[in-house]
Formats: C-alpha cells, structure tokens, sequence
C-alpha cells in the first residue's frame, strides 16, 4: 500500500505498466499469485524484487527462482540482498546498531556472499549483467537527483537477465 502511495505521489497515478503484486515468499507459490494480477510466462518481464530476499528462509529463496527459472527469454531481474558475513556476524561494516535491530531478533534471515551470486543464478538460467555495492549506488542513481538517501554496505543490488 506505501508503495502504491509513493508512486501516486511520484507520478498522479500507478503507470498501467506496472503491477504492484503482495505476497508472502515463504507461505505462497509465485506463479499462481503473479498471474491473477495479468502475468503471462510467454512475454518478456521486468521483476523488481527490492528489500526482500533477507526476510526470506532459503527454501523461499530457491522456490521463488525455481518460478523465474521458466520467465520468458530476455526477461529482467532487479534485486537486492544482504551479506551473508554481516548475518552472520563476521563483519560489521561500522552497521552494528542495524545488526542489533534486524539480525540479533531474526528479522533479517537469509543472506549470500557477493561471489556466490553468478553461479546461483546461472543454475535458474540467469547472468548478472551488474552486481554494485552501496558506493557505486550513491554515485550512480543518490547523487544525481540532489536527495539524502542512505545506502549500507550490507546491501547489494543485481541486475540480471534471464539467457
């Protein structure tokens, strides 16, 4: 509901394009969910899936890209991510109050090494086509549009498509 409130906000309306689909990862099947709001696997799709993945158990994980491991050829995928050496304690990255807030009571759960992701994705049929980290984020898309907005070393962002 935010989210569809920030795009109102942004642009008069949400743009037809775009389809804001709720779901629970870990309790629901995506394939079913994404076609009632007018997915098609035969047509070529942009998924964003931002602020997600570190909620979610790895059997969650995997079952949301066995679904993606059948989209169309061509298809795209924006993505972010934790590190799984902050999960898992072994760096902090000077983000300790955050590790206190979501990791110490398990709200943030899963989590990969930034060199684990080319090869998981090539087993779901996809390549990585960018892979940046919070300083690179701020350079590219922060700055330009003059705005105060945060980035975490602890959070990454991928770019691939479906091959």
């Amino acid at each position: 509901q935010s989210k569809q409130t920030r795009l109102r906000k942004l642009f008069g309306e949400v743009p037809s394009h775009v389809r804001l689909v709720p779901i629970d990862f870990d309790h629901e099947e995506l394939g079913p969910v994404l076609e009632s709001h007018g997915y098609s696997a035969d047509r070529r799709t942009f998924f964003i899936w931002e602020g997600v993945t570190q909620y979610l158990t790895e059997t969650g994980l995997r079952s949301t890209f066995d679904f993606l491991a059948k989209a169309e050829r061509g298809s795209r995928l924006v993505f972010t991510y934790v590190r799984r050496d902050f999960l898992d304690g072994r760096v902090m990255y000077g983000m300790e109050k955050l590790y206190k807030k979501y990791v110490k009571d398990k709200l943030w759960i899963f989590g990969m090494d930034p060199e684990e992701w080319p090869v998981f994705l090539e087993g779901y049929g996809w390549r990585v086509v960018e892979h940046l980290g919070s300083e690179e984020l701020a350079e590219r898309y922060v700055r330009p549009t003059g705005r105060e907005l945060a980035t975490t070393p602890v959070e990454r962002i991928i770019y691939a498509e479906k091959v």
